[in-house]
Protein backbone atom coordinates (compact mmCIF):
# COMPACT_ATOMS: atom_id res chain seq x y z
CA UNK A 1 0.00 0.00 0.00
CA UNK A 2 1.21 3.50 -0.76
CA UNK A 3 -0.91 5.56 1.60
CA UNK A 4 0.42 6.58 5.00
CA UNK A 5 -1.21 4.53 7.77
CA UNK A 6 -3.86 6.16 10.00
CA UNK A 7 -2.31 8.23 12.78
CA UNK A 8 -2.72 6.70 16.27
CA UNK A 9 -2.84 8.91 19.39
CA UNK A 10 0.33 10.62 20.60
CA UNK A 11 2.00 10.61 24.01
CA UNK A 12 2.12 7.49 26.17
CA UNK A 13 0.24 4.85 24.16
CA UNK A 14 1.12 1.63 26.04
CA UNK A 15 1.85 1.08 29.73
CA UNK A 16 1.91 -2.50 30.97
CA UNK A 17 1.73 -1.41 34.63
CA UNK A 18 -2.00 -0.82 34.07
CA UNK A 19 -2.71 -4.58 33.84
CA UNK A 20 -2.00 -7.50 36.23
CA UNK A 21 1.54 -8.88 36.14
CA UNK A 22 0.47 -12.18 34.57
CA UNK A 23 -1.15 -10.34 31.63
CA UNK A 24 1.63 -7.85 30.86
CA UNK A 25 3.50 -9.77 28.16
CA UNK A 26 0.30 -10.61 26.26
CA UNK A 27 -0.97 -7.02 26.69
CA UNK A 28 2.31 -5.64 25.35
CA UNK A 29 2.22 -7.92 22.31
CA UNK A 30 -1.40 -7.09 21.47
CA UNK A 31 -1.10 -3.34 21.97
CA UNK A 32 2.19 -3.15 20.08
CA UNK A 33 0.46 -4.63 17.04
CA UNK A 34 -2.29 -2.01 17.28
CA UNK A 35 0.03 0.96 17.86
CA UNK A 36 2.97 -0.12 15.70
CA UNK A 37 2.30 -2.86 13.13
CA UNK A 38 1.63 -6.63 13.19
CA UNK A 39 4.46 -8.57 14.85
CA UNK A 40 5.14 -11.37 17.32
CA UNK A 41 6.56 -10.55 20.74
CA UNK A 42 7.63 -13.21 23.22
CA UNK A 43 9.18 -13.18 26.67
CA UNK A 44 10.54 -16.04 28.74
CA UNK A 45 8.01 -18.04 30.74
CA UNK A 46 7.86 -16.74 34.29
CA UNK A 47 10.17 -13.83 33.47
CA UNK A 48 9.78 -10.38 35.00
CA UNK A 49 8.46 -8.04 32.35
CA UNK A 50 7.29 -4.48 31.97
CA UNK A 51 7.19 -2.05 29.07
CA UNK A 52 6.04 1.37 27.88
CA UNK A 53 5.74 2.99 24.50
CA UNK A 54 5.50 6.69 23.69
CA UNK A 55 4.61 8.08 20.28
CA UNK A 56 4.93 11.50 18.65
CA UNK A 57 4.14 12.59 15.09
CA UNK A 58 6.04 14.97 12.80
CA UNK A 59 4.04 15.36 9.59
CA UNK A 60 4.35 11.89 7.97
CA UNK A 61 7.15 10.59 10.24
CA UNK A 62 6.28 8.77 13.47
CA UNK A 63 8.67 8.83 16.43
CA UNK A 64 8.45 6.00 18.96
CA UNK A 65 10.17 5.61 22.29
CA UNK A 66 10.16 2.05 23.68
CA UNK A 67 11.49 1.07 27.06
CA UNK A 68 10.98 -2.59 27.92
CA UNK A 69 12.24 -5.71 29.61
CA UNK A 70 13.94 -8.54 27.78
CA UNK A 71 11.89 -9.84 24.86
CA UNK A 72 12.07 -10.99 21.25
CA UNK A 73 10.28 -9.29 18.35
CA UNK A 74 9.67 -11.22 15.15
CA UNK A 75 8.08 -9.98 11.96
CA UNK A 76 7.40 -12.99 9.78
CA UNK A 77 5.69 -13.43 6.43
CA UNK A 78 2.41 -13.91 8.28
CA UNK A 79 2.64 -10.54 10.04
CA UNK A 80 3.68 -8.83 6.80
CA UNK A 81 0.62 -10.26 5.06
CA UNK A 82 -1.57 -9.10 7.96
CA UNK A 83 -0.43 -5.50 7.54
CA UNK A 84 2.53 -3.72 5.97
CA UNK A 85 2.84 0.06 6.39
CA UNK A 86 5.65 -0.07 3.79
CA UNK A 87 8.00 1.86 6.00
CA UNK A 88 11.66 1.93 6.94
CA UNK A 89 12.36 2.02 10.67
CA UNK A 90 15.52 3.85 11.71
CA UNK A 91 16.46 3.03 15.30
CA UNK A 92 18.74 4.70 17.82
CA UNK A 93 19.56 2.45 20.78
CA UNK A 94 19.76 4.61 23.89
CA UNK A 95 20.45 2.00 26.56
CA UNK A 96 21.00 -1.74 26.64
CA UNK A 97 22.02 -4.22 23.95
CA UNK A 98 20.04 -5.37 20.94
CA UNK A 99 20.74 -8.11 18.42
CA UNK A 100 18.80 -8.72 15.24
CA UNK A 101 18.84 -9.69 11.62
CA UNK A 102 17.14 -9.05 8.31
CA UNK A 103 17.85 -10.57 4.91
CA UNK A 104 20.28 -12.97 6.63
CA UNK A 105 22.39 -10.06 7.94
CA UNK A 106 23.06 -10.15 11.69
CA UNK A 107 23.55 -6.94 13.66
CA UNK A 108 24.53 -6.21 17.26
CA UNK A 109 23.81 -2.74 18.65
CA UNK A 110 25.15 -0.98 21.73
CA UNK A 111 24.18 2.39 23.26
CA UNK A 112 24.19 5.18 20.67
CA UNK A 113 24.31 2.85 17.65
CA UNK A 114 21.87 3.22 14.77
CA UNK A 115 20.37 0.66 12.38
CA UNK A 116 17.28 0.18 10.25
CA UNK A 117 14.86 -2.47 9.11
CA UNK A 118 12.30 -2.69 6.32
CA UNK A 119 8.73 -3.59 7.36
CA UNK A 120 8.22 -5.46 4.06
CA UNK A 121 10.73 -8.23 4.83
CA UNK A 122 11.02 -10.76 7.69
CA UNK A 123 13.12 -9.61 10.62
CA UNK A 124 13.94 -10.61 14.17
CA UNK A 125 15.27 -8.48 17.05
CA UNK A 126 16.10 -9.68 20.55
CA UNK A 127 17.09 -8.01 23.82
CA UNK A 128 18.38 -10.28 26.58
CA UNK A 129 18.01 -7.52 29.19
CA UNK A 130 16.02 -4.27 29.59
CA UNK A 131 16.57 -1.74 26.83
CA UNK A 132 15.58 1.75 25.71
CA UNK A 133 15.22 2.65 22.04
CA UNK A 134 14.10 5.50 19.79
CA UNK A 135 12.49 4.54 16.47
CA UNK A 136 11.68 6.69 13.44
CA UNK A 137 8.97 5.14 11.27
CA UNK A 138 9.37 6.66 7.80
CA UNK A 139 7.04 5.76 4.90
CA UNK A 140 9.00 4.72 1.83
CA UNK A 141 6.99 7.17 -0.26
CA UNK A 142 8.40 9.97 1.91
CA UNK A 143 11.98 8.73 1.43
CA UNK A 144 11.39 8.67 -2.33
CA UNK A 145 14.31 7.42 -4.38
CA UNK A 146 16.39 6.95 -1.21
CA UNK A 147 14.09 4.19 0.07
CA UNK A 148 15.79 1.49 -2.01
CA UNK A 149 19.24 2.52 -0.77
CA UNK A 150 18.16 2.44 2.88
CA UNK A 151 16.44 -0.93 2.39
CA UNK A 152 19.64 -2.42 0.93
CA UNK A 153 21.46 -1.57 4.15
CA UNK A 154 19.01 -2.75 6.78
CA UNK A 155 20.45 -4.65 9.75
CA UNK A 156 23.79 -2.88 9.34
CA UNK A 157 25.24 -1.18 12.42
CA UNK A 158 26.05 2.52 12.19
CA UNK A 159 28.38 3.33 15.08
CA UNK A 160 26.91 6.27 16.95
CA UNK A 161 29.78 7.15 19.28
CA UNK A 162 31.22 9.95 17.15
CA UNK A 163 30.96 12.05 14.02
CA UNK A 164 27.84 12.62 11.97
CA UNK A 165 25.88 9.56 13.25
CA UNK A 166 26.24 10.82 16.82
CA UNK A 167 24.92 14.27 15.81
CA UNK A 168 22.06 12.73 13.84
CA UNK A 169 21.05 10.50 16.77
CA UNK A 170 21.04 13.47 19.12
CA UNK A 171 18.98 15.53 16.66
CA UNK A 172 16.34 12.78 16.36
CA UNK A 173 16.15 12.56 20.12
CA UNK A 174 15.77 16.34 20.51
CA UNK A 175 13.00 16.41 17.91
CA UNK A 176 10.97 13.91 19.92
CA UNK A 177 11.50 16.00 23.05
CA UNK A 178 10.23 19.09 21.23
CA UNK A 179 7.20 17.27 19.88
CA UNK A 180 6.40 16.01 23.36
CA UNK A 181 6.60 19.40 25.11
CA UNK A 182 4.91 21.33 22.30
CA UNK A 183 7.90 23.46 21.30
CA UNK A 184 7.90 21.81 17.85
CA UNK A 185 4.77 21.81 15.68
CA UNK A 186 3.60 18.38 14.63
CA UNK A 187 2.75 19.58 11.12
CA UNK A 188 6.13 21.21 10.36
CA UNK A 189 7.01 19.91 6.87
CA UNK A 190 10.31 21.82 6.86
CA UNK A 191 11.55 20.00 9.94
CA UNK A 192 10.40 16.69 8.48
CA UNK A 193 12.54 17.52 5.45
CA UNK A 194 15.57 17.99 7.70
CA UNK A 195 14.93 14.61 9.38
CA UNK A 196 14.67 12.88 5.99
CA UNK A 197 17.83 14.61 4.77
CA UNK A 198 19.74 13.34 7.80
CA UNK A 199 18.54 9.77 7.20
CA UNK A 200 19.54 9.99 3.54
CA UNK A 201 22.96 11.29 4.51
CA UNK A 202 23.47 8.44 6.99
CA UNK A 203 22.84 5.89 4.27
CA UNK A 204 24.74 7.72 1.55
CA UNK A 205 27.76 7.62 3.86
CA UNK A 206 27.07 3.98 4.65
CA UNK A 207 26.87 3.05 0.99
CA UNK A 208 30.23 4.65 0.21
CA UNK A 209 32.00 3.24 3.28
CA UNK A 210 33.39 -0.22 3.75
CA UNK A 211 30.49 -1.54 5.81
CA UNK A 212 29.52 -5.10 4.91
CA UNK A 213 25.99 -5.60 3.56
CA UNK A 214 26.31 -9.40 3.61
CA UNK A 215 28.13 -11.73 6.00
CA UNK A 216 31.83 -12.01 5.13
CA UNK A 217 32.82 -14.98 7.27
CA UNK A 218 31.35 -18.30 8.37
CA UNK A 219 30.53 -17.03 11.88
CA UNK A 220 28.54 -14.08 10.53
CA UNK A 221 26.86 -16.32 8.00
CA UNK A 222 25.82 -18.78 10.72
CA UNK A 223 24.29 -15.99 12.82
CA UNK A 224 22.47 -14.60 9.83
CA UNK A 225 21.13 -18.00 8.79
CA UNK A 226 19.92 -18.76 12.30
CA UNK A 227 18.15 -15.38 12.44
CA UNK A 228 16.57 -16.06 9.05
CA UNK A 229 15.27 -19.36 10.39
CA UNK A 230 13.73 -17.62 13.41
CA UNK A 231 12.05 -15.02 11.23
CA UNK A 232 10.49 -17.66 8.97
CA UNK A 233 9.48 -20.42 11.37
CA UNK A 234 5.82 -19.99 10.43
CA UNK A 235 6.48 -21.18 6.85
CA UNK A 236 5.59 -24.91 6.79
CA UNK A 237 7.88 -25.64 3.84
CA UNK A 238 10.93 -23.89 5.29
CA UNK A 239 14.11 -25.86 4.63
CA UNK A 240 17.80 -25.54 3.76
CA UNK A 241 17.14 -24.44 0.17
CA UNK A 242 15.11 -21.40 1.19
CA UNK A 243 17.63 -20.39 3.87
CA UNK A 244 20.53 -20.77 1.45
CA UNK A 245 18.83 -18.54 -1.13
CA UNK A 246 18.21 -15.88 1.51
CA UNK A 247 21.90 -16.00 2.45
CA UNK A 248 23.03 -15.86 -1.23
CA UNK A 249 24.97 -19.10 -0.95
CA UNK A 250 24.55 -22.68 -2.15
CA UNK A 251 22.65 -25.20 -0.06
CA UNK A 252 25.78 -27.33 0.08
CA UNK A 253 27.82 -24.50 1.59
CA UNK A 254 25.04 -23.75 4.09
CA UNK A 255 25.17 -27.35 5.31
CA UNK A 256 28.96 -27.07 5.59
CA UNK A 257 28.76 -23.90 7.70
CA UNK A 258 26.32 -25.52 10.13
CA UNK A 259 28.30 -28.77 10.22
CA UNK A 260 31.45 -26.85 11.21
CA UNK A 261 29.65 -26.02 14.48
CA UNK A 262 28.25 -29.51 14.92
CA UNK A 263 24.80 -28.41 13.78
CA UNK A 264 22.27 -29.53 11.19
CA UNK A 265 20.10 -27.00 9.34
CA UNK A 266 17.01 -29.22 9.51
CA UNK A 267 17.64 -30.03 13.17
CA UNK A 268 17.95 -26.33 14.06
CA UNK A 269 14.64 -25.61 12.31
CA UNK A 270 12.96 -28.53 14.08
CA UNK A 271 14.27 -27.82 17.60
CA UNK A 272 13.62 -24.08 17.32
CA UNK A 273 10.01 -24.76 16.32
CA UNK A 274 9.56 -27.18 19.19
CA UNK A 275 11.00 -24.68 21.67
CA UNK A 276 8.58 -21.99 20.46
CA UNK A 277 5.68 -24.44 20.85
CA UNK A 278 6.91 -25.41 24.30
CA UNK A 279 7.05 -21.74 25.37
CA UNK A 280 3.51 -21.13 24.06
CA UNK A 281 2.20 -24.16 25.94
CA UNK A 282 3.62 -22.64 29.14
CA UNK A 283 2.00 -19.27 28.42
CA UNK A 284 -1.20 -18.91 30.43
CA UNK A 285 -2.39 -16.20 28.05
CA UNK A 286 -2.61 -18.94 25.39
CA UNK A 287 -4.25 -21.54 27.65
CA UNK A 288 -7.44 -21.57 25.56
CA UNK A 289 -5.67 -21.74 22.19
CA UNK A 290 -5.87 -25.25 20.68
CA UNK A 291 -2.58 -27.13 20.64
CA UNK A 292 -2.92 -27.67 16.88
CA UNK A 293 -3.18 -23.90 16.36
CA UNK A 294 -0.03 -23.32 18.43
CA UNK A 295 1.86 -25.90 16.37
CA UNK A 296 0.60 -24.42 13.09
CA UNK A 297 1.70 -20.96 14.24
CA UNK A 298 5.27 -22.26 14.11
CA UNK A 299 4.96 -24.09 10.80
CA UNK A 300 4.06 -27.53 12.19
CA UNK A 301 0.77 -28.19 10.40
CA UNK A 302 0.67 -32.00 10.76
CA UNK A 303 -0.76 -32.48 14.26
CA UNK A 304 0.11 -36.21 14.73
CA UNK A 305 3.66 -35.62 13.48
CA UNK A 306 4.04 -32.65 15.83
CA UNK A 307 2.83 -34.72 18.78
CA UNK A 308 5.35 -37.47 18.02
CA UNK A 309 8.23 -34.98 17.68
CA UNK A 310 7.23 -33.25 20.92
CA UNK A 311 7.09 -36.56 22.82
CA UNK A 312 10.51 -37.56 21.46
CA UNK A 313 11.98 -34.22 22.55
CA UNK A 314 10.34 -33.76 25.98
CA UNK A 315 9.17 -37.22 27.04
CA UNK A 316 5.43 -36.47 27.05
CA UNK A 317 2.71 -35.35 24.68
CA UNK A 318 1.93 -31.64 24.20
CA UNK A 319 -1.39 -32.11 26.01
CA UNK A 320 0.28 -33.78 28.99
CA UNK A 321 2.97 -31.08 29.06
CA UNK A 322 0.43 -28.27 29.09
CA UNK A 323 -1.62 -29.95 31.84
CA UNK A 324 1.36 -30.66 34.14
CA UNK A 325 3.41 -27.52 33.57
CA UNK A 326 0.88 -24.79 32.86
CA UNK A 327 -0.19 -24.22 36.45
CA UNK A 328 3.42 -24.15 37.66
CA UNK A 329 4.34 -21.62 34.97
CA UNK A 330 1.41 -19.41 35.96
CA UNK A 331 2.55 -19.41 39.57
CA UNK A 332 6.06 -18.31 38.57
CA UNK A 333 5.09 -14.87 37.25
CA UNK A 334 6.71 -12.13 39.27
CA UNK A 335 6.64 -8.34 39.35
CA UNK A 336 7.52 -6.42 36.18
CA UNK A 337 10.78 -4.66 35.51
CA UNK A 338 10.84 -1.39 37.41
CA UNK A 339 10.77 1.66 35.15
CA UNK A 340 11.02 4.24 37.90
CA UNK A 341 13.37 6.65 36.03
CA UNK A 342 10.56 7.18 33.52
CA UNK A 343 7.59 7.43 35.90
CA UNK A 344 6.29 10.98 36.41
CA UNK A 345 6.29 12.12 40.01
CA UNK A 346 3.27 10.91 41.96
CA UNK A 347 2.23 8.14 39.55
CA UNK A 348 1.89 4.77 41.27
CA UNK A 349 2.52 1.40 39.68
CA UNK A 350 -1.18 0.61 39.46
CA UNK A 351 -2.53 4.12 39.16
CA UNK A 352 -4.88 3.21 36.30
CA UNK A 353 -6.32 5.42 33.58
CA UNK A 354 -5.88 8.64 35.56
CA UNK A 355 -2.13 8.06 35.81
CA UNK A 356 -1.99 7.25 32.09
CA UNK A 357 -3.70 10.55 31.25
CA UNK A 358 -1.27 12.42 33.47
CA UNK A 359 1.70 10.75 31.80
CA UNK A 360 0.31 11.51 28.33
CA UNK A 361 0.09 15.18 29.23
CA UNK A 362 3.63 15.07 30.52
CA UNK A 363 4.82 14.03 27.05
CA UNK A 364 8.39 12.84 26.52
CA UNK A 365 10.35 15.59 28.19
CA UNK A 366 10.89 13.60 31.41
CA UNK A 367 12.00 10.44 29.66
CA UNK A 368 14.27 12.02 27.06
CA UNK A 369 15.98 14.63 29.16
Amino acid sequence: MNAVSPVPPVGLVIDTSLVPARDRAAFWAEQSCLSYHPLQISVGAGSRFGARMWREQLADVSFYRVIAGANTMRRTAREIAAGDPECVHVTVLLRGRLEGAQRARPVLLGPGDLASYDTSHPAVFRAHSPFDILVLQIPKVVLGSSAASVSRHTAVRIAGDSGFPRLAGRFFRDVMVGLGDGSIARDDPGLQGHVIDLVRRLYIDLGTASHPTRPHCAAELLLGAQAEIEARLDEPGLGPDQIARACFISTRYLHRVFASEGLSVCEVIRTTRLERCRADLLDQALAQVPISAIAARWGLTNAPHFSRMFRDAYGCSPREFRASRGAAAAGGVTAPVQLTPFRPAGAGAGAGAGALDTQRRAGCRSVLA
